[in-house]
């Protein structure tokens, strides 16, 4: 049985269970950088299976925090994922969803807030899809149009239709992005790794 660990300060709590993560799986064939992320992503969700299931494309990283440092916006798929971002390291960086902007659509109310939201918005460094497979195919679909290279693409939606098969796309993009190969995902995940993000751009 776990043991009670009590009078613990915030940062303490987290730093121990960085401490035990480390302690319980094997991180080894990340990088450095990775390995935060991959860290942030199980503390968020306490599930290793991130560790098997996380994919990088090899400039993701470094242009997240190039981005960020250059106080690009971060473009979110719902309003639950906008509420996971942490305000702390923000600065001047909008955290952006246009659900509230879309009354009439076809398809889905995500793809089309996607949709405009890239066509209307000039100062993105991070478009991140949490929720919702139809915005990161339509997403997908527009970087490709569009031969987009200097935005991140993160996409870890969650669900059964079109989760995976979705995720899947992205992993085969040569624009830069970060996935995972599995149907698990959601807001909390991805939220997960814009926050390792935002804290590794104060360090580097």
């Amino acid at each position: 049985m776990e043991k009670f660990l009590k009078n613990l300060k915030d940062f303490e709590i987290e730093s121990k269970s960085m401490d035990i993560i480390e302690n319980e799986v094997n991180l080894s064939g990340f990088s450095s950088l990775e390995k935060e992320i991959v860290k942030r992503v199980i503390h968020a969700t306490a599930d290793f299976e991130y560790k098997d299931t996380l994919k990088f494309h090899p400039q993701a990283i470094s242009l997240a925090l190039k981005n960020l440092k250059e106080e690009k916006n971060i473009l979110v798929d719902v309003e639950m994922l906008r509420a996971g971002i942490s305000k702390r390291f923000l600065g001047k960086i909008k955290v952006l969803c246009y659900l509230d902007k879309i009354k009439n659509y076809e398809t889905t109310r995500t793809e089309k807030a996607i949709e405009l939201a890239l066509e209307k918005e000039k100062n993105l460094g991070i478009v991140a899809i949490g929720n919702a497979p139809t915005a990161l195919l339509k997403a997908i679909e527009i970087f490709q149009k569009k031969e987009i290279k200097n935005i991140v693409l993160i996409g870890l939606p969650v669900g059964f239709v079109n989760a995976f098969s979705a995720k899947l796309l992205l992993s085969k993009q040569d624009f830069p992005y970060i996935t995972n190969l599995s149907r698990k995902g959601g807001s909390p995940a991805t939220a997960a790794v814009i926050n390792a993000f935002l804290k590794l751009k104060e360090i580097f």
